[in-house]
């Protein structure tokens, strides 16, 4: 991953990976819509289609609450846009969904753009698209602009931030969910923290995603993980 403050990438290539998250500079489109604000966050909702506010306010919530408690408590506010269309890359990369932390704003494909661009292949590990796992590229993205307002200064990577937006999509999907892409994928989780690197995500998303799941949920880590990591105390792959 390149030396850019710029933007975060949900994307699915159309064979193998089922998560993918690259910096890139993308432009965001003209967007005409009318927003709403969600009630208990501080997130507006950007959408022609009413019936994604609810599931959008949904996953801020929990998203929010989750890492509230985990303690990364600073709020930031953030602009959520649902779209119809995004960016492609070469190579049949799909974007579903990106954070751009310089403007503090997320774009996610709608609920029937993203079932249509998974039509030909199937999304998530295997597993088809359904309104819980569209909702968790929402937490993802969500965790990704939180996680990002909640480092020290000097202790920011993407890494860690990828580390923090993973764990947090794993640990809000429903149970079944998670089960199912963890009996498809199965490994050890990171044994050490140096394992974990942008190298490593980039060459193989979905495998990273399980292992870093897969080690947070040791009690030796968890929330206390999240602590080390937006202090600088714990410094992963330094790739910004």
């Amino acid at each position: 991953m390149g030396k850019s403050n710029f933007k975060y990438f949900l994307s699915f290539p159309v064979f193998a990976l089922c998560f993918l998250f690259l910096l890139q500079v993308f432009c965001i489109p003209e967007v005409s819509a009318s927003s709403e604000k969600c009630a208990d966050v501080d997130v507006e909702v950007f959408t022609e289609i009413r019936d994604d506010i609810p599931f959008v306010c949904h996953a801020a919530e929990k998203t929010f609450a989750f890492l509230t408690n985990a303690g990364l408590t600073k709020r930031v506010p953030i602009k959520v846009y649902i779209v119809e269309k995004m960016k492609e890359r070469p190579l049949g990369n799909l974007y579903l969904g990106m954070y751009e932390r310089r403007h503090k704003r997320i774009m996610v494909l709608s609920y029937s753009s993203c079932r249509k661009r998974c039509k030909e292949g199937e999304c998530f590990c295997g597993l088809k698209l359904c309104r819980n796992l569209h909702s968790s590229i929402i937490v993802h993205e969500i965790a990704h602009a939180i996680a990002h307002a909640n480092f020290h200064a000097e202790a920011h990577n993407s890494t860690a931030e990828e580390y923090i937006a993973y764990t947090t999509q794993f640990a809000l999907l429903p149970n079944e969910l998670r089960q199912k892409i963890l009996t498809r994928i199965k490994n050890n989780g990171f044994g050490h923290e140096r394992e974990i690197t942008s190298l490593f995500h980039d060459l193989s998303p979905s495998v990273f995603a399980v292992k870093a799941y897969r080690h947070f949920l040791r009690p030796e880590n968890g929330a206390m993980f999240y602590m080390k990591l937006i202090s600088g105390k714990c410094k992963l792959d330094m790739d910004d």
